[in-house]
C-alpha cells in the first residue's frame, strides 16, 4: 500500500464508522425507506469505478425492453445540470451525464432520465411518463432511501471487494459487509478461461449468504470496430492507431488491442471525462493518417463536438461463463415478477 494511503487511514476509519452507522439507520427503519408496486433493479457496486455496471445496464435493457415499458434512471455524474431531466434525441452529454447519454444513443426507444434524487426522479418520471413499469437504476446500491425489487452488484475479479478497504486508504464506499444486501453478485471481468476450481475458491473467499446468487462474466470483445463504416481487425493489426479513452479501467482494452497486434499510442483521460474542443484538437494532431479507437462512450461524446472521419469504437459485451446466462436471466425473472 503507498504510503499516501497509509497516511489516511485515520479518515477511513471515520469513514467506516459513518457508512456503519447509516447503514444500520436504515436497517433498523430509523431512516426511511420508500418502496413502489412495480420492479425496480438497482445496479450498483461497493469500490469507486470500473466494474461493469454500463455494460450490465446496456445488457439488462436489451434483454428487457420488448417486455416492458422501460425507464433507465441515473445520478447523470459529471453533468453540468441539477435537478430532475427527461432526456430527448437532442440531449447532450454536458446535460445529462455521459453514461446516460450513452444509453439514450444505443436505446433511444426507452426513457432515459436523470436525478441526484432517486426517489424524486421515479416520481418525476411516472408524472411526465406514467406508463413506465420497469425502472433500471444506475449506482444506485448505496441509494438506501429507495427500496429496490433487486440489488446487482458488481466485484471486479482482480480487484475483488473482499481484498479491498474504504476510501480513501481503498476503493471501498462502504464497508464489505454491505455486500449481504445484494442479491445478485457479479464477479466482472474475468480471464475468459476461468476454470471451475477457481471459480469455487473466488466464492468461498467472498461467503455469500445462502440466498446470495453468483455470477461470472467476461468481456467480450467484437472482431471489429465501427464508425462511419465497419473495420476488421485485420485491417489494423501491426498499424499504429490512437487509442483515446475517458475510462476509469482502460486495462482489459489494452490488453484486447495488444493480443490483437495493434499498435498503440494511448491518450488516456480521467474517467467521464468531458471532451473539450482543445482536447479534439490534440486527439487530431496525434492522429494524423491514423485511426483513431475509443469505447463507445468516449465515442458519442467526440461526435457531439466534431464529426472525425477517422474514428472508430470498440464495441463489447459482456459475456456469462459457465454457461451461466440462462440462470442469471431465470434468477432475474424471479425478483422481477
Amino acid at each position: 500500500m503507498p504510503l499516501l494511503r497509509r497516511l489516511l487511514i485515520p479518515f477511513s476509519i471515520l469513514y467506516y464508522l459513518f457508512q456503519l452507522i447509516r447503514n444500520k439507520l436504515f436497517d433498523l427503519n430509523i431512516l426511511k425507506t420508500t418502496k413502489f408496486n412495480f420492479p425496480i433493479i438497482a445496479i450498483g457496486n461497493l469500490s469507486v469505478g470500473g466494474t461493469g455496471k454500463t455494460p450490465l445496464a446496456n445488457y439488462l435493457i436489451t434483454i428487457l425492453k420488448s417486455k416492458y415499458k422501460l425507464t433507465f434512471l441515473s445520478r447523470g455524474y459529471m453533468r453540468k445540470t441539477s435537478g430532475y431531466i427527461l432526456a430527448n434525441e437532442y440531449s447532450s452529454v454536458n446535460e445529462i451525464g455521459d453514461e446516460p447519454f450513452l444509453i439514450k444513443q444505443t436505446h433511444n426507444d426507452i426513457s432515459v432520465a436523470v436525478c441526484e434524487n432517486r426517489v424524486h426522479g421515479i416520481q418525476s418520471s411516472l408524472q411526465i411518463k406514467n406508463e413506465s413499469n420497469l425502472f433500471i437504476l444506475d449506482d444506485a446500491f448505496q441509494h438506501r432511501s429507495l427500496k429496490a425489487s433487486i440489488n446487482i452488484v458488481l466485484s471486479k475479479f482482480n480487484q475483488p471487494f473482499f481484498k479491498d478497504f474504504i476510501i480513501p486508504t481503498g476503493n471501498l464506499r462502504e464497508p464489505a459487509s454491505g455486500i449481504k444486501r445484494a442479491n445478485i453478485i457479479i464477479i466482472s471481468k474475468c480471464p475468459y478461461n476461468l476454470n471451475e476450481s477457481t471459480k469455487n475458491d473466488f466464492v468461498r473467499k467472498m461467503k455469500p449468504n445462502s440466498d446470495q446468487k453468483v455470477f461470472f462474466t467476461s468481456i467480450n470483445y467484437k472482431n471489429h470496430v465501427l464508425g462511419k463504416y465497419q473495420l476488421n481487425h485485420n485491417k489494423l493489426s501491426k498499424q499504429e492507431v490512437v487509442l483515446v479513452t475517458g475510462i476509469a479501467d482502460s486495462t482489459t482494452l489494452e490488453n484486447f488491442l495488444n493480443k490483437k497486434n495493434i499498435i498503440f499510442n494511448h491518450l488516456k483521460f480521467n474517467n467521464h471525462h468531458i471532451y473539450s474542443k482543445q482536447d479534439i484538437n490534440l486527439i487530431k494532431s496525434k492522429s494524423k493518417n491514423k485511426n483513431i479507437i475509443t469505447t463507445k462512450k468516449d465515442y458519442f461524446k467526440i461526435l457531439e463536438i466534431e464529426n472525425l472521419e477517422n474514428l472508430f469504437y470498440q464495441d463489447i459485451n459482456i459475456e456469462f461463463l459457465f454457461n451461466d446466462e440462462k440462470n442469471f436471466i431465470k434468477e432475474l425473472n424471479k425478483f422481477i415478477k
